[in-house]
């Protein structure tokens, strides 16, 4: 495998997001692994540089979805071996599970989310997928640069609200095609271990909810949510509690008591699993970066 030059930005070193979505330059936000909420989005990282001067990142595949949208020409995806050119033109979007290479050396401002989605994409869908660019998507990457240079206290949250309305807008766009979508009794019991994601949420309680058979719930579910029910839940109840540490001070015993987490040990080992770290580690990572 080619070796990666990893470069530095001031005291921030660029990895690239390889196996995990943040690059190590970026605004990061909510862990992978974590399952989407009513917007059907989980944002994990904003990025902007107005000289990214080094983008050569090959072999990358990742379970979580990019865009990208570069304010100049010089840099290009390619996916085996076509080449795609980026550029102003068009905003670019590569689903999850795809495996590419980014080439490219000059200077070029550019702009990146990484994201999960609630559905996935039509898999005979051509990759990359271009979304031309419109009137809407000029104005929402020209707030992008000048938001990136605040240093409010309010600047964090302004950049998570702005990537939520492009992001809604992009993955709208009839260029994207979907998969269909969820069959009406796992829909439903996706919206209520969303409204309630510390309700007794076993395998029986949430087949008896979709009217169906256990067994015949639990392959539907993995069928259409590509993880099983109780991987869902567990999902769901961590991403609350990162909701929760983030803006609150709950103490974690009550956060693990009130998701439906046996006992603290229990919930840190769920929260590790899945954001690779522990609760009070993430709660203090992300106080400092609201600061």
């Amino acid at each position: 495998m080619a070796v990666r030059k990893v470069p530095y930005y001031g005291a921030r070193r660029n990895v690239g997001a390889y196996e995990r979505p943040f690059s190590g330059v970026g605004e990061e936000f909510e862990p992978l692994g974590i399952a989407p909420g009513e917007t059907g989005i989980v944002l994990h990282e904003t990025g902007y540089w107005s000289h990214n001067r080094y983008w050569n990142f090959p072999d990358v595949y990742s379970p979580f979805w990019r865009i990208y949208y570069e304010y100049g020409r010089g840099h290009a995806v390619r996916f085996g071996g076509r080449v795609t050119p980026m550029g102003p033109h068009q905003v670019m979007v590569i689903p999850n599970h795809q495996r590419f290479d980014c080439i490219g050396d000059p200077p070029i401002p550019a702009l990146w989310f990484s994201l999960s989605c609630a559905r996935n994409a039509d898999p005979r869908q051509p990759m990359p997928i271009l979304v031309p660019m419109n009137g809407t998507l000029r104005a929402f990457v020209k707030e992008f640069p000048p938001l990136f240079r605040l240093r409010k206290p309010d600047r964090r949250e302004r950049i998570r609200r702005l990537s939520l309305s492009f992001l809604l807008y992009v993955l709208g766009r009839p260029e994207i095609r979907w998969q269909e979508p969820v069959p009406g009794p796992i829909a439903r019991v996706v919206a209520l271990v969303n409204r309630e994601p510390g309700g007794p949420w076993r395998n029986p309680d949430l087949a008896r909810h979709a009217c169906m058979s256990t067994d015949g719930f639990i392959r539907t579910f993995r069928k259409w949510m590509d993880r099983t029910p109780a991987r869902y839940v567990a999902e769901v109840r961590i991403r609350e509690a990162c909701r929760v540490m983030t803006q609150t001070d709950q103490s974690i015993d009550r956060i693990a008591d009130d998701l439906g987490f046996a006992d603290r040990f229990c919930f840190t080992r769920a929260f590790k699993r899945l954001t690779g770290a522990t609760p009070a580690r993430y709660r203090k990572s992300r106080r400092r970066n609201l600061t």
